[in-house]
């Protein structure tokens, strides 16, 4: 039986007294991390639960996150991270998809974990619903060192973020899960006394990423919410080296009246991903920050799968680059294909697919998606892209948020690139909406900053002027914020429904 490491064994041994996971308040150093999982690998083994047995946490960035998701790889248990952000129904649909035989809910969530109705709840903090999680742990009788993990075993259910339809639940292994930390490691290449600021949701794989660090020696700090108030202060008294932001936190962030004033100089790198950044804000945040930029592309399925590496951020000699999500990350195969699955030449757009030992096993419960996503062997992301002559790629939209008009193809990223470079907008997403002539039409969608002002016909002629004219956007409408899920991606679906009959706030 082929095996993986736990990624704690080692790092205790090396590392045992310094800081493995803090949120600025508490810490626990890699030895205490790695006894309490295997005492709680123990106790919910004791508890009557079952190798295969999955175990729900529904909690912000807790302290205790990696040591239970090592204690269930160690028990032979399913971790299943739940977004906070969703509503009951949308929760109750994940919990009858995945079947949890135990709920482990953060403070501020007793109401909804009693709800939900798992058979076993543990709280964390002093009060919750159920038995009293630090009380379990101290409790143990046994403890459960696995030194070795079966590679096949699935070790964690990531459900998507549901921005086109119902969540799914990939399934990682306990090598997918290895992989991604490995494949991280050695692009990222983190050194044993490196801080991580963690200010995305661990449900998101960008705990994947963090376990990068673990594995390494480095520290985890976690930030409980994301709050740019609360991010500055971690960065000023926590002194991170390595800091990961999706592009709408590095544009708030960019946006601050007295981001001149922030100290970043103990940040040596800022990794980034989750969505597309428009190329005039990461040159901007280059410039601000001062520090190298590491771009990751990839999804929940896959981890990141293309890495824009520091050497890549070049604005003088290749400013093309800012543009692309960068080459084959170390463990992937990537390639461009057509609906044959047949590889197009560089240049012409088609699905970007991917493959390697990080890729999920499946989807839970879900037979049929599994196979039309990974079909003939590879993963199938549902983004559009095109290979260069360079050899980077350049992913030109979600499938999905490709718009036809008039019968030709638009890349919403390509407008909104044009939109984020307009000096009065902060924000913007394209969409297509019906449209009785051409079919759908192209509508923008804008947040103007603050004490800006710009007319639409003023703004729709700002992009004429930069753009073929059927990529023009038709109508374009001001809102004072745009939905996004909890990783800061925004909901196009969401946009979508809403005008799915039409609008029109500006023609042209």
């Amino acid at each position: 039986m082929q095996r993986v490491p736990d990624m704690l064994v080692n790092a205790a041994k090396r590392f045992g007294s310094a800081t493995c996971v803090s949120n600025g308040q508490r810490l626990h150093s890699f030895a205490k991390t790695h006894e309490r999982a295997g005492r709680l690998a123990a106790a919910l083994l004791a508890d009557g639960l079952l190798p295969g047995d999955r175990v729900a946490i529904l909690a912000h960035n807790e302290l205790e996150y990696t040591e239970i998701q090592v204690a269930c790889q160690r028990a032979g248990l399913i971790l299943v991270p739940m977004n906070y952000r969703l509503s009951q129904p949308e929760l109750a649909y994940i919990i009858d998809d995945c079947g949890p035989r135990a709920l482990i809910h953060g403070p501020g969530f007793a109401a909804m974990a009693h709800r939900l109705g798992v058979e076993r709840t543990f709280h964390l903090g002093a009060e919750g619903t159920g038995a009293s999680y630090d009380s379990v742990v101290a409790a143990a009788l046994d403890t459960l060192g696995a030194e070795v993990l079966p590679a096949a075993a699935p070790c964690s259910i990531l459900y998507t973020s549901g921005t086109t339809g119902r969540p799914k639940g990939a399934v990682l292994s306990n090598l997918a899960l290895w992989a991604r930390m490995n494949s991280s490691a050695l692009e990222v290449r983190p050194r044993s006394g490196a801080v991580f600021l963690q200010c995305l949701p661990l449900f998101h794989i960008a705990s994947n990423l963090g376990y990068a660090f673990t594995y390494c020696g480095a520290a985890n700090v976690f930030v409980t919410q994301f709050d740019l108030e609360r991010v500055i202060e971690h960065i000023e008294r926590d002194r991170p080296s390595h800091i990961l932001l999706v592009p709408t936190m590095i544009n708030m962030l960019l946006n601050r009246p007295d981001i001149g004033d922030v100290d970043f100089s103990s940040v040596e790198m800022v990794l980034y991903g989750a969505s597309s950044i428009a190329p005039g804000v990461l040159r901007r945040a280059m410039e601000v920050m001062g520090c190298e930029f590491l771009q990751l592309f990839g999804m929940t399925e896959t981890s990141g799968c293309t890495v824009l590496r520091p050497a890549d951020h070049d604005p003088v000699n290749h400013p093309e680059w800012l543009a692309s999500a960068g080459t084959d990350a170390i463990g992937f195969e990537t390639r461009v294909v057509d609906d044959a699955d047949l590889e197009v030449a560089a240049g012409v757009v088609g699905e970007v697919v991917t493959r390697g030992p990080a890729v999920m096993t499946g989807y839970w419960n879900n037979d049929e998606a599994t196979a039309e996503a990974l079909r003939n062997g590879w993963m199938h992301t549902g983004d559009l892209g095109y290979r260069g002559d360079d050899g980077y790629v350049y992913i030109t939209d979600r499938k999905k948020d490709m718009i036809i008009s008039g019968g030709e193809n638009v890349y919403p990223r390509e407008v909104e690139d044009i939109l984020y470079a307009h000096p009065a907008i902060i924000e913007a997403a394209v969409i297509g909406v019906p449209d009785e002539r051409w079919g759908e039409r192209v509508h923008a969608v804008v947040v103007l900053r603050d004490g800006q002002a710009v007319e639409a016909e003023r703004l729709l002629a700002f992009v004429r002027e930069r753009l073929a004219g059927y990529k023009v956007p038709r109508s374009v409408e001001f809102t004072d914020e745009l939905p996004k899920n909890a990783t800061g991606k925004i909901l196009k679906k969401d946009l979508r429904a809403a005008r799915s009959h039409g609008t029109a706030s500006a023609q042209s």
